[in-house]
């Protein structure tokens, strides 16, 4: 949206209303790899923009290395979790041994 004042889709929303004054908004999705939508990586302005082809392609590239760091913690957290749900056993294992 290259300018929001102009587009009656947001001209009611208090960020284009109000004293923010928000002009500009770009996104790309956040979609993990098994295809749940968890929002938008927005670009916002006051001022009024425009973007090219090739910048498009850059918004939809960080959005997905976004995607990739969110995926990554998510992965080590739940390899944390089992580590400790194996160690848990492993330490009841041997009690009952002793």
């Amino acid at each position: 949206m290259e300018d929001a004042r102009r587009d009656p889709r947001t001209l009611a929303n208090p960020l284009v209303a109000g004293e923010f004054g928000l002009r500009f908004y770009a996104a790309a999705p956040l979609q993990t790899h098994d295809g749940h939508m968890l929002g938008t990586f927005c670009l916002i302005d006051q001022k009024q923009r425009y973007l090219t082809e090739s910048q498009k392609l850059i918004l939809q590239d960080m959005a997905a290395i976004a995607m990739d760091e969110i995926e990554l913690r998510l992965a080590a957290r739940l390899a944390a979790q089992e580590n400790d749900r194996q160690l848990t056993e492993l330490k009841q294992q041997l009690a009952r041994k002793a």
